[in-house]
């Protein structure tokens, strides 16, 4: 994917992911395999990439710097989301706080991309495509971590093995 369709596809599953999160649901463990598929893509991306560029040290050291904010904000925004039990099963709803860690996630996706830019051009590119790689980190993580807190929820169903 070019970087503008790379944006857009970025932004389109951003708008999509808070869409289902400020939304009352109910908790699946299979919401993580929405995070799988991406992770998937985004590997493709930053691999087919870093194929068509050179990537030096410090672009690397960009990504991985970048994929641990993502994974540090998953795990902060995992607590922001309410949790109960309702009718036999786990109820989800995240609120303003969680939206808002989601956009400062992709402000510093997006100020890595720039200090790559500035600092080691030739991790830009790799930087660029990593997006949705981005995305799927820190959605797995969040969605790792609440799956562990719906399970410690007084009257929550059995969530392992749930094939639904």
């Amino acid at each position: 994917m070019s970087g503008p369709v790379q944006v857009v596809v970025g932004v389109l599953v951003l708008g999509w992911i808070l869409w289902n999160q400020l939304r009352v649901r109910q908790f699946s463990p299979r919401r993580l395999r929405v995070a799988a598929v991406l992770g998937v893509v985004g590997v493709v991306e930053v691999v087919s990439t870093a194929g068509a560029h050179p990537v030096s040290v410090t672009g690397w050291a960009l990504l991985v710097v970048g994929l641990l904010i993502g994974a540090a904000l998953g795990l902060v925004r995992a607590a922001t989301v309410r949790l109960w039990v309702r009718d036999g099963a786990v109820w989800t709803q995240g609120h303003a706080l969680t939206a808002a860690l989601w956009i400062v996630g992709i402000a510093a996706h997006l100020g890595l991309d720039l200090l790559a830019r500035a600092v080691a051009p030739s991790a830009d590119a790799v930087n660029a495509s990593s997006v949705l790689l981005f995305i799927a980190v820190s959605l797995g993580v969040q969605g790792l971590m609440t799956l562990r807190r719906a399970q410690s929820l007084p009257g929550a169903p059995d969530l392992t093995g749930v094939r639904s």
